[in-house]
């Protein structure tokens, strides 16, 4: 269980089909990514993409699209790529927050969430992948570890303001360290590489691009719950608080992106 100490109550993470301990300690329980959802809980669907590793090595680009198989296959002849596969990843999340940063400041994302990297570290149930050119990472990804499954929570690349020979190049790096990952977790014993989720709503052509990317990997569509489970008085006194809170703090923010939009 990843254990988060939020404003004023403690949360418990489990994913995929992981239980909580029978005395987990703490006050809500965050079920992320459940295949059914839990009785009387408050939940949310969640839509995502998930590649199967159970199969022989050479079956899982099989499933690839021939495009994505090619720019794989360029990457690890000619592109001069260096993989990190990072199973103890204490050492390097400032590494890792950086470089995720400074890409979410490109892309106008929120930063990553380094309490929850720590957390997630100290659960032993966090990795850290990338791929470098000449000494210079070009590529991050995150996963979260639970069980037979792993899952993508974060992918970072810089590119902006280069050439588009390099803006290329970072694309086939990307393609290449999913595949690498992928036979990476294969080799410590997962089954299951989840893509950490896919757009329902596709009418932006960014949100179009991001999904396409992860569908030239094949793979099945899988719909699962968020669930959030209070287990103390203290829980169950501000779980709806806090989903009150959020529901004016999205309502407040509606104007906003209205005009924006």
């Amino acid at each position: 269980m990843i254990r988060i100490k939020g404003r004023g109550v403690v949360y418990g993470e489990v994913w995929y089909d992981e239980e909580p301990p029978s005395d987990p300690g703490v006050d809500i329980i965050q079920y992320r990514q459940r295949p059914i959802p839990i009785a009387n809980a408050r939940h949310t669907p969640f839509l995502s993409l998930v590649t199967d590793l159970a199969g022989g090595e050479d079956a899982i680009p099989e499933k690839f699209r021939k495009d994505c198989r090619y720019k794989i296959r360029r990457a690890e002849s000619k592109d001069g790529l260096h993989m990190e596969f990072i199973t103890e990843p204490e050492s390097r999340l400032e590494e890792f927050g950086t470089f995720f940063d400074a890409f979410a400041t490109q892309k106008s994302l929120a930063p990553c969430d380094r309490q929850w990297l720590v957390a997630a570290c100290k659960a032993r149930q966090l990795a850290l992948s990338s791929a470098s050119r000449n000494g210079e990472a070009v590529v991050w990804h995150a996963h979260v570890l639970s069980g037979k499954k792993a899952g993508l929570v974060h992918s970072a690349s810089c590119f902006r303001n280069r050439d588009n020979d390099y803006r290329a190049l970072v694309g086939r790096a990307n393609r290449w360290l999913h595949w690498k990952d992928m036979l990476q977790f294969k080799a410590i014993g997962m089954e299951c590489y989840d893509w950490g989720g896919l757009f329902d709503d596709e009418a932006t052509p960014e949100r179009a691009g991001i999904n396409n990317f992860k569908r030239d990997f094949g793979g099945r569509e899988e719909r699962t719950y968020h669930c959030s489970v209070p287990v103390t008085v203290t829980g169950r006194v501000w779980l709806p608080l806090r989903d009150a809170w959020r529901q004016r703090s999205a309502i407040r923010a509606a104007p906003a992106a209205t005009a924006m939009a």
